[in-house]
């Protein structure tokens, strides 16, 4: 069982770690650009531009689970949330990754996102209605 977990788990690193150089948008990233958010702030703008190039799509859905949760879902958990915690929260998971708030499957962890990149990206799901 573990070596199917860990087998599991290289799979996932390796399908998140594809480069999303595409000029096209996806599916996927024409539903986030049409999504219910307070489009008007420009950390919301930046936000959504930085998750559409990153590969943020590949594990998370707006309103669906996929591998990872609906970004819906973590915005509706965290709104409960001291905003500073939350945010502190969001953007530790971006940077180290881990696994247990959500499940089983490891989150890929992202150090090289400026911690001012990954701000815009958890206010952009912040704002997902």
């Amino acid at each position: 069982m573990k070596n199917i977990f860990i087998g599991f788990s290289c799979f996932l690193l390796l399908m998140s770690c594809g480069g999303n150089e595409s000029s096209t948008p996806t599916t996927t990233e024409k539903k986030a650009e049409e999504a219910p958010v307070e489009k008007t702030d420009p950390l919301v703008s930046k936000g959504l531009e930085l998750i559409s190039r990153s590969d943020c799509f590949t594990c998370h859905k707006l309103t669906e689970t996929s591998i990872g949760p609906a970004y819906a879902a973590v915005a509706a958990k965290y709104k409960t949330v001291d905003p500073k915690t939350a945010m502190d929260s969001m953007v530790s998971q971006i940077h180290h990754g881990g696994s247990g708030k959500w499940g089983a499957v490891p989150m890929t962890p992202h150090p090289t996102i400026p911690r001012e990149d990954a701000e815009a990206m958890v206010h952009y799901i912040m704002s997902i209605k």
